[in-house]
């Protein structure tokens, strides 16, 4: 399915906070604008230092319609309000579109660093399960 603005909006992960969003091929990136900086370099990061993964998901994007949605929170507590499923400072959750990855704002390099390997790891698995899946059908 092709995701657009609109069917995210409808979704738990929507918050009003949102006033930004960058779409770039396999790529959403939604966040408040004061957080753009942080956004950039995330999406800079995965296209220049992870280029395998990023490769990777141009390629299934490309063929499944769907997309890895990277949302930026302001705070924990509002990550927390939407994944529930345990209380760290990194979610990820597949839905009909793609995989939504909950992260919040950065404070440092340690903790971009952090979260770029999340990333990176969580992008993976979902590639290779999709494509494992794919092939059992």
């Amino acid at each position: 399915m092709a995701a657009t603005y609109s069917s995210f909006m409808t979704t738990r992960f929507y918050s009003p906070v949102f006033n930004t969003a960058l779409f770039d091929g396999p790529i959403r990136l939604y966040f408040s604008q004061s957080y753009e900086t942080v956004a950039l370099k995330i999406y800079h990061l995965l296209q220049t230092e992870y280029t395998p993964t990023w490769n990777a998901l141009k390629d299934h994007t490309a063929n499944s319609k769907e997309h890895l949605f990277l949302i930026i929170y302001p705070e924990l507590k509002d990550l927390h309000l939407v994944f529930t499923e345990d209380k760290t400072s990194l979610q990820t959750q597949e839905w009909e579109e793609g995989l939504a990855v909950g992260l919040c704002q950065t404070v440092d390099d340690v903790m971009l660093k952090e979260q770029m390997q999340f990333i990176v790891k969580a992008t993976d698995a979902w590639i290779v399960k999709s494509r494992n899946h794919d092939l059992s059908l």
